[in-house]
């Protein structure tokens, strides 16, 4: 399966090969191919299309989900850790997904040279039920997100097998690649995000970004898992309830080694408004806690939970940190471009604002809430 510059490399040609390739072909060819962009504005370091084949003396998926380089050129600062998460996301679907307990869409192929050249095919199962990140999760839905998140991370709970795989990112180094950047969007962040949502957070905020190097290995030192590492409701399906099919977990380009509780204070702290987060919280974590413990989990008390839930609160400040000065500093597509491209380039921009106020503002809300600058000795 080879590589590709961007979903205009997408020919009939090249999807035969790959799906004979993963075996998912078994005979005949691909002779036609009909390609269409989805989720313009959910994010700029892939780009996503549906691939509608036309099959000639065969049969194979009806439709695909394709990630491809995207077209935004990404600041230079931000090229290595976009690299870092994308060959993350293919070696996960390719080497680990058939191991995980929650639904994930079917792996096709999967291929990976460098930030600019790679291909992952996946199910396309966009007849399923989606969520904003501007919406709250339904509170039916809530437990059932969090029981799937805890007997996921029950399954990697301590696990050497996670340490066999060169390519999971451990605590250390996503502390490296991630305090610089959160460090470099922190005055911004300061001054545009946090009067506006809670001025008493400063303190806090300053702390955090000081203390960033060492949030992820305190947290982990008391159980580390298999981390989504961007477990937010836009990056769920929800389907029939009873069916398989009823909650599948997207986008795993942030996967790695560490606090489970991390998914958690993501979910939670940035998955509802704020007065629904604070009827429902407290309820989600001592189900998180108790389906850990159905699960085979041992040696690892509530007391911990809610103190690592807090770490993962303040840790879900990662993408809302690093988000704002990315934004600044974002590339528009050369004048020659086409008038697609730049109008795509206008919508990821504005749907990009408008979620990075969202999230900062649930997440220092939560923060707050929580009292969770008393794990940084506030």
């Amino acid at each position: 399966m080879e590589p590709l510059p961007n979903k205009d490399a997408i020919t009939a040609e090249w999807l035969t090969d790959a799906l004979r390739e993963g075996g998912h072909l078994p005979s005949g060819r691909v002779s036609a191919v009909e390609v269409a962009d989805i989720g313009v504005g959910r994010g700029y370091i892939s780009q996503a299309s549906r691939v509608t084949p036309t099959y000639e003396g065969g049969k194979g998926p009806a439709s695909i989900v394709a990630k491809t380089p995207t077209f935004v050129t990404l600041p230079e600062y931000l090229r290595p850790w976009a690299a870092g998460i994308i060959e993350t996301e293919v070696h996960w679907y390719r080497d680990a997904s058939a191991e995980c307990t929650a639904r994930v869409p079917v792996c096709y192929g999967g291929t990976f040279e460098e930030r600019t050249s790679y291909a992952l095919l996946m199910e396309d199962l966009g007849g399923l039920g989606t969520l904003s990140q501007t919406d709250s999760c339904p509170p039916d839905q809530a437990p059932l997100v969090v029981k799937t998140l805890a007997e996921m991370h029950a399954r990697w709970w301590e696990s050497d097998r996670l340490r066999e795989w060169a390519w999971v990112p451990s605590t250390e180094q996503q502390s490296a690649i991630s305090t610089p950047l959160v460090q470099g969007g922190w005055d911004m962040f300061a001054e545009r995000m946090v009067p506006r949502v809670d001025p008493a957070f400063l303190p806090i905020g300053e702390r955090l970004v000081r203390d960033w190097g060492t949030l992820f290995e305190r947290g982990a030192a008391s159980g580390a898992t298999l981390i989504h590492g961007d477990f937010r409701i836009e990056n769920f399906l929800f389907g029939e309830r009873g069916t398989p099919d009823e909650i599948v977990i997207l986008d795993w380009q942030l996967a790695g080694y560490g606090s489970g509780l991390r998914d958690l204070g993501y979910f939670i702290g940035q998955g509802f408004e704020p007065a629904k987060r604070k009827a429902i919280s407290e309820e989600l974590v001592e189900l998180y806690h108790a389906t850990l413990l159905e699960h085979g989990v041992t040696g690892y008390s509530f007391e911990q939970c809610l103190d690592d839930y807090r770490i993962g609160l303040l840790a879900s400040m990662f993408i809302p940190l690093i988000g704002i000065r990315g934004l600044e500093a974002l590339e528009p597509p050369p004048p020659d471009a086409g008038e697609e491209a730049h109008e795509s380039f206008r919508q990821l921009y504005a749907a990009a604002e408008g979620l990075l106020a969202l999230m900062a503002e649930r997440s220092i809300t939560a923060a707050m809430d929580a009292n969770a600058g008393e794990v940084l000795g506030l």
